[in-house]
């Protein structure tokens, strides 16, 4: 069986836990799969994938839904939304997205991660920010949020996109644009995919299970902060999870 996720942490840890779920249920034979976002989308479409771990509904990867016809969406693990910021350098002059059209000193070249460049991409269309100059690069969702880190850390005028749950969110060196036309703040909700055929075959009880799975968008943030700060990999961070050993960190 081929579980497979977007490479980063938050969605390789949702992956670790319903991996966990599969295992107690007697599925042992499972095969982890990431990469590009692209190629995995298309091996989603293909059916060459039996379990996803997760696409975002009903608009941050919609499109992907639909087009990868062999799967079913089952459950809810967590409820993310997207959002733009800049580092607080800035916040008294500008808070609101419309308004990065009209500002010199931010950087027109906007490095965007791969798993949510669409619908950033229809934000930056729909406040006329491409029209203003504005680029976006898709780049590997660690690359955005490694350079993300360096704009927080210098305070340089460069855009943050990125999503919650994330353990970068909470961050006191930068803070969230104000989306007037709410394009990203409609939360949204993580669905697992699993290959229709799987569905009808695999044990009641564990499609119920996984149909029934909550995870929240505080357990996901704890898990990404072990895996980022306190050294765990996806696997261990999962574990920490099902113990109730996930705690806050200073």
């Amino acid at each position: 069986m081929k579980l497979a996720f977007f490479d980063s942490p938050v969605h390789e840890a949702a992956a670790a836990a319903v991996l966990r779920v599969l295992e107690a249920h007697g599925v042992m034979d499972i095969e982890l799969i990431t990469g590009e976002s692209e190629v995995i989308s298309q091996e989603l479409c293909d059916g060459d994938i039996d379990i996803f771990t997760t696409l975002w509904v009903p608009d941050v990867h919609q499109d992907l839904l639909n087009s990868a016809s062999p799967m079913q969406a089952i459950g809810g693990l967590y409820q993310p939304s997207l959002f733009i910021a800049l580092p607080n350098k800035f916040k008294e002059n500008i808070a609101s997205i419309e308004q990065l059209a009209q500002q010199s000193e931010i950087d027109r070249q906007v490095m965007v991660p791969e798993s949510i460049y669409a619908r950033i991409e229809v934000v930056f269309k729909e406040y006329g920010l491409l029209d203003a100059g504005y680029s976006l690069q898709s780049v590997t969702d660690e690359e955005a949020i490694s350079s993300y880190r360096d704009s927080m850390t210098s305070q340089d005028g460069k855009i943050i996109a990125l999503y919650s749950p994330s353990f970068f969110e909470d961050s006191d060196l930068i803070y969230k644009l104000q989306d007037p036309k709410n394009l990203l703040d409609k939360e949204q909700k993580a669905v697992i995919l699993i290959k229709k055929e799987l569905v009808r075959s695999l044990d009641a009880d564990l499609i119920d299970e996984l149909e029934e799975m909550t995870l929240g968008n505080q357990v996901m943030k704890l898990m990404e902060q072990a895996m980022r700060v306190e050294g765990m990999d996806a696997h261990e961070a999962a574990e920490a999870w099902q113990r109730g050993k996930l705690v806050v960190r200073a």
